[in-house]
């Protein structure tokens, strides 16, 4: 994996979609955060860090506020706006600001799953990424059992580089998709 730099590409800024803001993450957000954190469905599904307690939690959001205060760190929280409820997060894990290349990720609530909402999200910080950090190439990564992951990555028009076999936490390879999606060069850029 490559290492997230640190030098500042771009100022975080809050995001907004038709039904979502994509906002900082804030010590508020932590009994959203731990919800779908601490569910092994989740953790499962997604490879994530499973939160043993609150603990985890409020350190987890601990880091993202020095990667906010030293720059190049871009993890949103992502927001209802009709009613500001947390849905969860999505983000760049790693950029590798030498080659111009993003690596996205995404994690919602179970109760939120289905209804669009990680496409729409996961749109505009594809936009952001291209746009404002100038990445060239951003990447997703799926377990190739999250059907439901694989269908929100087609929907936005990533498309398939090969598999490969990570090790989980148990120690027991798994089979991860690998998926990308190149900038479309704008004329006179």
């Amino acid at each position: 994996m490559r290492r997230q730099q640190t030098t500042l590409l771009a100022p975080f800024a809050p995001l907004e979609t038709p039904r979502l803001g994509l906002v900082a993450l804030t010590f508020e957000h932590a009994p959203s955060i731990f919800a779908f954190s601490s569910d092994p469905k989740v953790s499962q599904l997604v490879g994530r860090p499973h939160h043993q307690n609150m603990g985890d939690t409020r350190r987890y959001i601990a880091r993202a506020l020095v990667g906010y205060a030293r720059g190049g760190h871009y993890e949103w929280g992502v927001v209802r706006r009709a009613d500001q409820t947390f849905l969860g997060i999505c983000a760049f894990g790693e950029i590798d600001k030498a080659r111009g290349i993003g690596d996205i990720y995404y994690v919602l609530s179970k109760a939120y799953w289905g209804k669009g909402y990680a496409t729409e999200a996961a749109a505009a910080v594809m936009q952001f990424g291209f746009n404002r950090l100038r990445l060239r190439l951003i990447e997703a990564q799926a377990f190739s059992d999250n059907t439901a992951s694989l269908r929100v990555l087609t929907k936005l028009g990533l498309r398939f580089r090969e598999t490969n076999s990570v090790e989980l936490e148990f120690g027991h390879p798994c089979p991860v998709s690998i998926w990308q999606i190149e900038r479309v060069p704008v004329a006179g850029h």
